[in-house]
């Protein structure tokens, strides 16, 4: 059994191995793409509803993920009021909520990073799949 200074320096290597682990993991948003999917399979739905979006774009999301990831979920809340005034009843499955603790775990400052309302406007399904596309690439590099 080691002793001393190298034990101290092997536990403390594998703990960090350890946080390393569960940082990525819990950056992993497998459940939270299926969720967007299923709100991208019911846009055709209310096509006629014109709702814009404020939309981040890739590149402000490598950037600023954690203030893009707000946005998304400010806007999630407002297609959803938006749906609702039609009648669509739509399950957003706390996916704002999901979004906003995704946020969480990128400890970044927000001072280089543009606010929601100067993000261009996209319809509901350019929205969808923008933020499906972040995700995903949040996946390619998070998820094993």
């Amino acid at each position: 059994m080691l002793r001393g200074r190298p034990a101290l320096g092997i536990l403390c290597f594998v703990s960090f191995l350890a946080l390393k682990t569960q940082a990525a993991q819990r950056s992993c948003t497998k459940d939270i793409i299926k969720r967007v999917q299923t709100l991208i399979d019911q846009a055709p739905d209310v096509v006629l509803l014109d709702v814009r979006l404020y939309t981040p774009t890739t590149e402000d999301f490598e950037k600023c993920r954690s203030s893009n990831l707000k946005c998304f979920a400010d806007e999630i809340k407002v297609l959803c009021e938006e749906w609702k005034t039609v009648g669509v009843l739509i399950e957003k499955f706390k996916l704002d909520t999901k979004l906003e603790k995704l946020a969480t775990f990128f400890n970044q400052t927000e001072a280089a990073c543009r606010q929601c309302e100067l993000f261009k406007k996209q319809n509901a399904t350019m929205f969808l799949s923008d933020l499906k596309s972040a995700l995903q690439m949040m996946n390619q590099q998070f998820c094993e």
